[in-house]
């Protein structure tokens, strides 16, 4: 794109609900509907980059993001050249982590942080005319593995089947639901996926002592790693899982900045690094943790649980690590219209793979029947 560079001229939240007829459960709670805050940022020369920011907990999530992103993100970035986005990350960061830190608000602010900065490098792309994905350096790609999430607590065998036929060889299963129900739900796990890989997602809903006492049911199954065992403010027990759990731990989707990471790569919490690009601070912060990551040995498997647009940028952030390091990228199995129908062209391949967009920027296309039907004004 010849001439000056474009500036922004708008910052927009867009809301997105979908209903679902069966709620989602996790070990601290259920979505009773499926919602997106997508990020449009527009700019003089008529382009529009678009991001994501995480909002699944609570239900009232989107209240407080629109409002961020309208009167904390907006005005930080009206009249801003589209030139580099790391910068304007920085500015962003600069201006508004001691508000976070004040308000209380680390996750909500960085959050907000995460749908601008997908956006900004959507538009770099879109200004340079290649997908994100050559911007981080990464190598031609057509597609990239990915692993069923999303299985539990009810229906597990089911799950787990269907997630094999669709060609998933690697499934997550939820826990911490009881005792007798995730020792039952992990052998149903492992007995439907024969040899494929079991990972464990207790969404922070263990104790050390629940933990301990899970563990012959999770070496029976032959988990591959348990996910964010306990909350992650209480880092001693995660220090306390390491002979109690004897198993990888894999965690860092509620975890944000670089800062934070890098004091649990320090007391080496982590075997599994878990950033998600809609909540640590979007491909900026992600490929930075992710950096640091790699240079200590750390595997990499980037969380994901949102819509279409932020799977897209996941998938470029994925493209574009170590391979003898990245294990899979995160693809939730449960029905997810802003996923699966928002799309002009779907993300999902088949046989356990996703497509890596090869247009400009996120090189995807927002489908207007989508947003018209599913968009809350």
């Amino acid at each position: 794109m010849g001439g000056p560079l474009p500036r922004i001229s708008d910052v927009r939240p867009v809301l997105l609900r979908a209903p679902i007829s069966t709620p989602v459960r996790i070990a601290v709670g259920q979505l009773q509907a499926r919602q997106a805050v997508l990020v449009a940022i527009d700019t003089d020369a008529g382009l529009t980059g678009i991001g994501e920011s995480w909002v699944n907990y609570p239900a009232w999530g989107p209240v407080e993001r629109l409002a961020t992103v309208a009167q904390g993100l907006r005005p930080l970035l009206i009249g801003e050249v589209v030139d580099d986005p790391v910068r304007l990350w920085r500015r962003c960061g600069d201006a508004l982590h001691r508000l976070a830190l004040q308000w209380g608000a680390i996750g909500p602010i960085y959050q907000a942080i995460s749908g601008a900065d997908l956006a900004l490098w959507d538009l770099a792309g879109q200004i340079a005319g290649v997908p994100i994905w050559r911007l981080l350096a990464a190598p031609r790609q057509d597609s990239v593995p990915a692993y069923a999430s999303g299985l539990g607590p009810d229906g597990v065998a089911q799950q787990a089947a269907t997630a094999v036929a669709a060609g998933f060889g690697a499934v997550k299963l939820k826990v911490g639901f009881g005792r007798d129900t995730d020792e039952r739900n992990l052998a149903a796990a492992r007995a439907a996926i024969g040899a494929g890989m079991l990972l464990a997602d207790a969404n922070q809903g263990w104790t050390p002592e629940t933990a301990a006492a899970m563990r012959p049911a999770l070496t029976a199954a032959r988990a591959a790693w348990v996910e964010e065992p306990f909350p992650v403010d209480d880092e001693p027990a995660w220090l306390e899982a390491r002979p109690a759990l004897g198993l990888p731990l894999a965690g860092g989707e509620n975890l944000y900045g670089r800062r934070q990471f890098e004091r649990w790569f320090d007391q080496g919490l982590l075997d599994v690094v878990q950033p998600d690009v809609c909540k640590c601070g979007g491909l900026t912060a992600a490929r930075d943790i992710l950096g640091l990551a790699a240079s200590r040995g750390l595997r990499l498997a980037p969380h994901f649980f949102g819509s279409a647009v932020g799977l897209a940028a996941t998938i470029h952030l994925f493209a574009a690590l170590p391979p003898e390091q990245r294990m899979l990228v995160e693809y939730d199995i449960n029905p997810n219209p802003l996923r699966g129908e928002l799309l002009t062209e779907p993300l999902w391949n088949g046989a356990g793979t996703l497509r890596v967009p090869q247009g400009p920027g996120l090189g995807v296309v927002l489908r207007e029947a989508v947003l018209a039907e599913y968009g809350v004004h």
